[in-house]
C-alpha cells in the first residue's frame, strides 16, 4: 500500500482524491478553509492533518493540483514543505501551469533529492469523477513506472511525453485548441439558430462529419441550455490560453491571440462560470 498525499481539492482534485481512496491507497490530506472536501474524504477513510507539511511527512507519493503557477510556487517552494518530503518521495505535479515554472520547481527539488513528474491532465470534471483522465507526463521513465498504479487510479490514458516541462507544454497546446474549439462551437450554435437548424440535428450530423470536435459533442447541449455550472472555470481557461500565447514567443498564433482577447473580455462577468459561458459573448 502506497501512502499518498493530495494537495489541491478543487473541482478536479476532490474526485481524483476519491478515486485514489477507491483503489485502496492510504490517503493523506490537510485541513483547508473550505471544509467540505475534507469532510467528504475523511468519511471515506482519508487521514486529515493540520498542515500541508503534515501531509507530506506521511506520504511516499505527493500529488498536487493547484489553480496557477503562483499557488504551486507558494505551496511547493516553501522551505518547510520541501524539508518535509520523505527520502525517495515522488511529487506528481498536476497543475496546469507554464513549462518554465515546473522546470524551475524541478531544479529546486533535484537539489533536495526529490523526484518530480510534470503531469497535467485533461478530461474535465467528468473525467476526474470517472477515473478517465488523460495524463501528459514529463519526467523519467523509471519515476513514472514507480507511480503508475497511483496515476492509473485517476486516469485512463497516460503518456510519457518528454522531460519535465513537456507535460505542461502539451497541456498548453491542448488548452489553446480547446479554447478555440469552444468559441467555434458557440459560433456554430449561433449560426444554427439564425438558420433555424435544430440543435439536436446539428449535433448528430456534424458529429458524423468533418466539422466534428470534442467540444461540439460534449458542450453543445450546455451552450444551448445555458448550463454554465463550473466544471472548468472560464478564469482558468483564460489563464491557460495566456500561457500558450506567452510561450509562443516566435510562433504566429492569430486564433489563440483572438481567443485570449475574447476570454479576457468575458472574464469579469463570467469568470467563475464554466468556460462554455464564452458563448454568452457570441450568441445574442
Amino acid at each position: 500500500m502506497k501512502k499518498v498525499g493530495f494537495v489541491g481539492l478543487g473541482a478536479m482534485g476532490l474526485p481524483m482524491a476519491e478515486n485514489i481512496l477507491k483503489q485502496g491507497f492510504e490517503l493523506h490530506v490537510a485541513q483547508h478553509r473550505n471544509p467540505e472536501p475534507i469532510r467528504a474524504l475523511e468519511s471515506q477513510g482519508a487521514q486529515v492533518h493540520s498542515s500541508v507539511e503534515g501531509v507530506i511527512r506521511n506520504s511516499e507519493v505527493v500529488i498536487s493540483i493547484l489553480p496557477t503557477d503562483k499557488e504551486m510556487n507558494d505551496v511547493l517552494l516553501s522551505d518547510d514543505v520541501i524539508d518535509s518530503f520523505q527520502k525517495n518521495a515522488i511529487l506528481i505535479e498536476m497543475t496546469s501551469g507554464s513549462p518554465d515554472a515546473i522546470k524551475k520547481l524541478h531544479a529546486v527539488y533535484q537539489e533536495h533529492g526529490i523526484r518530480v513528474l510534470d503531469a497535467p491532465v485533461s478530461g474535465g470534471t467528468v473525467g476526474a469523477e470517472n477515473g478517465a483522465l488523460t495524463v501528459m507526463a514529463g519526467g523519467e521513465t523509471l519515476t513514472l513506472n514507480e507511480v503508475e498504479d497511483v496515476i492509473d487510479a485517476m486516469a485512463k490514458n497516460v503518456y510519457l511525453v518528454g522531460e519535465v516541462g513537456a507535460g505542461n507544454a502539451i497541456k498548453a497546446i491542448n488548452q489553446m485548441l480547446a479554447s478555440i474549439h469552444m468559441i467555434a462551437t458557440s459560433e456554430a450554435v449561433s449560426l444554427a439558430r439564425e438558420l433555424e437548424v435544430d440543435s439536436a440535428m446539428l449535433k448528430e450530423v456534424i458529429g458524423n462529419s468533418s466539422g466534428a470536435s470534442w467540444m461540439l459533442m460534449n458542450k453543445l447541449d450546455s451552450i444551448v441550455n445555458k448550463q454554465f455550472e463550473p466544471g472548468f472555470k472560464l478564469n482558468l481557461m483564460k489563464k491557460d490560453v495566456q500561457i500558450a500565447v506567452d510561450e509562443g514567443r516566435t510562433s504566429v498564433l492569430p486564433l489563440a491571440s483572438l481567443a485570449l482577447q475574447l476570454y479576457k473580455s468575458a472574464q469579469k462577468e463570467n469568470g467563475e462560470l464554466d468556460f462554455a459561458a464564452i458563448s454568452k459573448s457570441i450568441i445574442r
